[in-house]
């Protein structure tokens, strides 16, 4: 039975559901598609595949569900509002889930420079016994707790006024840091957080590759572009990068497609902008890049995390 918004039977249409998806079949032919929600008033589950987390990350819950599945196949399940921290150079998978109609989150890279600082200040503090063995999680998740989401903007705000994460003045490093101290503050005696700040706070060639073609993706980089930039040899460049389990192509299109979904995220671009701000003449093929990447559209994403 098929009404209308008054409450009125609506004739010429039938309800049928075609490869899992709920659709208004008219009886001209024509079909028109439809969202279902269960009876919490949840829609189905958006999943975004193959996301690698380049830097040291914190991520502010503020409504909804998400999970995230590591390289290993475990799983974290966090309830907003909370806050999540994510250790750097992991491949991840993310299912989000609306609550209420709402799915809220921010998500912010923390400069190795900041971490850095944080890291030598909280070293000796770190619960670092019985730490996980061979294979510890990369993940660890809190609760609320008081000022978390004032705390995280003002720290937001502070790195978006430097560029590339180099501080100008030491009043803005001393805001930074403290802010991401008091949001550590409790992760501290987790025996996973140990080692992931840990881990993180090594700078490595692969790193330092991302975080240049991530600052500048528009430019048409080379392999002898980057590693003139980083004052090494192409030849030594593409042999430390195998040693680290990639090379220049896949750290470019991970770059890009990491500032796409960023810039996807703010709500403030179209896909075409984005397109363009990411170094793609083609809009066409930027969007098979994004699919073939994170196996969802531009536009589905940007509707799933906008609201």
């Amino acid at each position: 039975l098929i009404l209308n918004e008054t409450g009125n039977k609506m004739s010429g249409y039938s309800l049928k559901t075609i490869n899992g998806n709920s659709i208004i079949k008219k009886t001209n032919g024509q079909n028109i598609r439809i969202s279902f929600f269960n009876g919490e008033g949840i829609p189905e589950d958006v999943n975004v595949s193959n996301v690698y987390v380049a830097a040291f990350t914190l991520v502010c819950l503020h409504h909804g569900h998400v999970t995230i599945t590591d390289e290993r196949g475990r799983t974290i399940h966090c309830v907003a509002p909370g806050l999540m921290v994510l250790e750097r150079n992991q491949l991840i998978n993310i299912t989000m889930q609306e609550v209420d109609g709402h799915l809220s989150f921010d998500v912010l890279d923390i400069p190795h420079e900041l971490l850095t600082i944080a890291h030598e200040l909280l070293i000796e503090k770190l619960q670092t016994e019985h730490q996980p063995g061979e294979h510890p999680f990369r993940i660890v998740y809190s609760n609320d707790f008081a000022a978390r989401k004032e705390v995280f903007d003002l720290l937001r705000f502070t790195l978006s006024q430097e560029k590339k994460g180099i501080f100008e003045n030491e009043e803005k490093e001393n805001i930074a840091t403290y802010a991401l101290l008091l949001l550590l503050s409790g992760f501290i005696h987790d025996t996973a957080f140990a080692g992931i700040i840990s881990r993180s706070a090594k700078l490595s060639v692969k790193y330092k590759v991302y975080n240049l073609l991530y600052t500048e993706p528009d430019k048409q980089w080379k392999l002898d572009d980057v590693s003139s930039a980083i004052f090494m040899s192409a030849s030594t460049l593409k042999r430390k990068l195998a040693t680290e389990g990639t090379t220049f192509s896949e750290l470019y299109i991970t770059a890009r497609m990491n500032l796409a979904s960023k810039l996807l995220r703010t709500g403030k671009y179209s896909v075409t902008n984005v397109a363009v701000l990411c170094g793609y003449d083609s809009v066409s093929y930027f969007i098979a890049c994004f699919k073939r990447q994170f196996n969802i559209t531009p536009s589905a994403f940007m509707k799933s995390v906008n609201h």
